[in-house]
């Protein structure tokens, strides 16, 4: 018995307006990635409909946990959508956490550190934003001891304000891992 490989068709737009997310992303994701998709579906992250644009930055992420590799060459827009004043805070949480984990373009890293200096310091931004952002800026940082040395200064002075438990608990495990490099 002979198995064929049956490509699904998507429509992705359709999939991004369900009503009441009525969708898995995980499973989308894969599904993006299982028919090459993923052009497509940048395309819908970074219009200016911030519905569409919050939900299709998410499966995205998604499709980062799935396949980093796939998503790379998208670092750089991403990167500069962060530059977009008018980002929904779902759209930022959503970049953030790919670069929790994805490596910042080197042309990039002085700006991600900036913005997400910015981000963390905001105690109006989400905190899954600050955390993320703390974690983006210690992974540029590592390769840059003074760069770390400044994080380490940044980190102890909040660490004596009342952030949540999110924010403290990034805050003394990025600390610990300074302590470990310096």
């Amino acid at each position: 018995m002979e198995l064929k490989l049956v490509k699904i068709q998507i429509d992705i737009g359709s999939i991004l307006v369900l009503k009441n997310r009525n969708f898995k992303a995980p499973n989308v994701a894969m599904t993006i990635l299982d028919n090459n998709l993923e052009n497509e579906l940048l395309a819908f992250a970074i219009r200016n409909d911030s519905l569409i644009s919050n939900r299709a930055m998410w499966v995205l992420s998604h499709c980062h946990d799935l396949d980093s590799d796939r998503i790379k060459p998208f670092y750089n827009t991403l990167i500069n959508h962060l530059k977009n004043d008018n980002l929904q805070e779902g759209v930022i949480r959503s970049i953030l956490k790919i670069f929790q984990t994805g490596t910042v373009p080197i042309k990039q890293e002085s700006f991600m550190i900036d913005i997400c200096y910015n981000y963390f310091k905001s105690k109006s931004n989400a905190i899954a934003i600050r955390v993320f952002s703390i974690s983006v800026i210690f992974n540029i940082a590592k390769q840059y001891s003074e760069l770390l040395n400044e994080l380490l200064v940044v980190l102890n002075q909040f660490s004596h304000e009342k952030n949540g438990p999110a924010i403290d608990c990034r805050i003394k495990s990025t600390r610990k891992k300074i302590n470990r490099l310096i």
